[in-house]
């Protein structure tokens, strides 16, 4: 043991310098505080998501469950969806604003970070500086709210409006643990309910054929900005 860890000593002769041109002093110290600064950031927008998300989860099982044996069932429902679709946009726009602290943090962790632990200049090439400087003097959002509702949406809220889906279908159609029999929902009896229903089964339709658009979108989309994968899937995060 202990000559397996003198041979993976390295003298300090043998341990490269730091390039000339990797940071000064003063440098560190204020790329430092401004990690610091955009970490605190990063953590305050993140929290105003959680509780986006909290929210919607709350407003979704607490009008979902209201709405069983309601006779104003119809409306409830429609309330729970345009409930999620406003946090949703709420959340979207928090994400986006999530994403520019992260994408800040990213650049000063593969060309900050990695250059001292690697002691090599490599990752100092490019134009990483421009680019950070410029959105500090002009700051500009990195994705657009089709692309966050889309992420956000795959993430936490498809589960939410599939369940309204449901129950709003088991309720349009009669389907709930008090029936007796499956035998009953016959073609006709389908049929039925959809003539004393089609006003709702058509807002049911308007307000989900965009999520399914937003979701395919943001399906594409999911890999182009840094997220944490499985080792198979991963990529390069580009800054």
């Amino acid at each position: 043991m202990e000559a397996a860890e003198k041979r993976d000593r390295v003298p300090p002769e043998k341990v490269p310098p730091l390039p000339e041109d990797l940071f000064r002093s003063g440098d560190v110290t204020a790329l430092a505080h401004f990690y610091r600064g955009e970490m605190n950031r990063l953590t305050i927008w993140r929290t105003r998501m959680d509780f986006t998300t909290n929210w919607a989860v709350i407003a979704a099982a607490g009008l979902l469950t209201f709405s069983f044996r309601n006779p104003n069932a119809d409306a409830i429902f429609l309330l729970t969806i345009a409930t999620l679709w406003f946090l949703l946009t709420v959340e979207s726009r928090r994400y986006r604003f999530y994403d520019v602290w992260r994408w800040r943090m990213r650049i000063l962790e593969a060309h900050f970070l990695v250059p001292i632990l690697t002691r090599e200049s490599n990752h100092l090439r490019g134009p990483w500086r421009e680019d950070l400087t410029a959105d500090l003097l002009y700051p500009t959002f990195k994705m657009t709210m089709r692309e966050a509702m889309g992420r956000r949406l795959l993430r936490n809220y498809i589960y939410l409006f599939a369940l309204t889906l449901v129950v709003s279908l088991a309720h349009i159609f009669g389907i709930s643990p008090a029936t007796s029999s499956w035998a009953a929902l016959t073609h006709e009896y389908l049929g039925a309910s959809m003539r004393e229903n089609w006003l709702l089964l058509c807002l049911i339709v308007i307000t989900y054929v965009p999520l399914v658009g937003l979701a395919v979108f943001g399906w594409r989309r999911r890999k182009v900005i840094v997220e944490l994968h499985d080792q198979p899937v991963r990529r390069s995060y580009r800054v």
